[in-house]
């Protein structure tokens, strides 16, 4: 069985400038970060740990919503979620229908790397948990 931590932490360290990677569940509860609140705090780029639990739990709701009448219009299921603003942004993808991983990175990061390596993370968690 793949350890979460371990994958997130490899996801965190290919990506320059990403502040926290997380798994959650569909019913907006955090599974898994890295990394870890205390090295976050430390590093003082990741979000707090109440700070994340409410992210994740609007990530969670964004799905939610999206997949009524967007998912209808473009004829299949929204599978990623990005958010983007000056200092930076979210990337949400769906690992299957109860689980998704989202990334918060600085204004400096590659959204096209970014996506990649989160797919590429998706599609690894997705065989381990078929």
């Amino acid at each position: 069985m793949t350890n979460l931590e371990d994958v997130l932490a490899g996801l965190w360290a290919q990506l320059p400038g990403c502040r926290v990677t997380a798994v959650v569940g569909m019913d907006g509860l955090l599974v898994e970060r890295h990394p870890s609140v205390a090295v976050g705090t430390a590093l003082g780029s990741a979000p707090g740990g109440d700070e994340l639990e409410y992210l994740a739990a609007d990530l969670t709701t964004a799905f939610t919503l999206v997949g009524g009448e967007l998912s209808k219009q473009l004829g299949s299921r929204v599978d990623e979620l990005v958010a983007l603003g000056e200092s930076g942004g979210y990337l949400a993808r769906r690992v299957d229908a109860n689980l998704f991983v989202f990334v918060v990175v600085g204004a400096t990061a590659d959204l096209g790397v970014v996506r990649r390596s989160v797919a590429g993370v998706c599609e690894q968690l997705a065989a381990e948990f078929a």
